[in-house]
């Protein structure tokens, strides 16, 4: 990870939020403002997607598909008829109990907060790779929240001293 985020980083496990600034990019702010040396320019932050994006969409794809292939799924409504895959060998069996209707809806509600994460982080992308090089984009502060999350879980994932 880049020296230049540490501070970032630092202000942000410091209960600091990143909003957008008015000159363009993103700053983070608490309870006293702005804090000193924390400005992401939109070079630095389509540097950051450029490097997650690829590594993070192959994962999620890779691990999605063989999942949904071995576990295999219960049938309509969560009943034996049409199940398929090692749920639905279990359920025919009669080791395992067919599944509670609240569960497909709390799957449903989970693609459905991801699809729209997913959603996020394209517009995002696609804004970023759409600005001007050297110009500074405007970004909302639901941007903010998703290069916020992404500087979080980055900062998590890398155990080296540089951060």
């Amino acid at each position: 990870m880049a020296l230049a985020l540490i501070p970032i980083i630092s202000a942000l496990a410091a209960g600091g939020t990143l909003v957008p600034h008015a000159a363009g990019g993103l700053i983070v702010t608490s309870l006293g403002g702005y804090v000193t040396g924390t400005y992401l320019s939109t070079a630095t932050i389509t540097a950051l997607f450029a490097g997650g994006a690829t590594a993070l969409g192959t994962g999620a794809a890779v691990v999605s598909g063989a999942a949904a292939g071995i576990i295999g799924g219960a049938g309509l409504f969560g009943t034996t008829l049409g199940a398929t895959g090692i749920t639905g060998l279990l359920m025919s069996a009669g080791i395992i109990a067919s599944t509670p209707v609240w569960v497909p809806a709390a799957i449903a509600a989970a693609a459905g907060g991801l699809a729209y994460g997913g959603f996020c982080y394209y517009t995002l992308q696609k804004k970023l790779l759409a600005n001007p090089e050297g110009a500074e984009a405007q970004f909302t502060d639901r941007e903010a929240k998703v290069i916020e999350w992404l500087l979080r879980r980055s900062a998590k994932k890398s155990k080296r001293d540089d951060v």
